[in-house]
């Protein structure tokens, strides 16, 4: 039965169009309090090393913060009390094709650019529910009550 299940498992992982079917856009650097995330249905504790894909909502609590780091460099913590969303995430820059958009609902993030804002600084947008920013490779603290 283990050999069945090992087999299954990385079954999943290693055979391409099986398991994750999109590539990762970046990974849960850090974690401290309690740090949950949406995928599609999926509620998952986020733990360091926890790979994040396009429309993976994260959620904070009380006291609660995550560091996230992009394939491409970008970093970006969100503080207690926060709903952050990754919208798009393409970092192709072999056939210069970039695509960055992520939404915060509430509470705050900080952010530090990556290469796709320094390759293509009009394919990165920063939504909340009243403004958009546009980022044009720099670094700033964003709050949505």
């Amino acid at each position: 039965m283990k050999k069945l299940f090992l087999t299954l498992l990385i079954a999943i992982f290693l055979v391409p169009g099986i398991g994750l079917t999109q590539e990762h856009a970046g990974m849960v650097k850090n974690v401290s309090g309690s740090v949950d995330i949406m995928r599609q249905t999926n509620l998952v504790k986020a733990k360091t090393g926890l790979l994040l894909v396009k429309g993976d909502v994260l959620t904070t609590g009380n006291n609660s913060y995550a560091g996230i780091i992009f394939t491409d460099g970008t970093v970006i913590t969100v503080g207690p009390k926060t709903e952050f969303r990754i919208d798009a995430y393409v970092f192709a820059p072999q056939t210069k094709e970039y695509d960055f958009s992520f939404y915060l609902e509430k509470g705050s993030a900080v952010y530090h650019s990556g290469k796709i804002s320094k390759l293509s600084p009009e394919s990165v947008k920063f939504s909340t529910p009243k403004a958009t920013v546009g980022i044009r490779g720099t670094r700033f603290i964003i709050k949505v009550d």
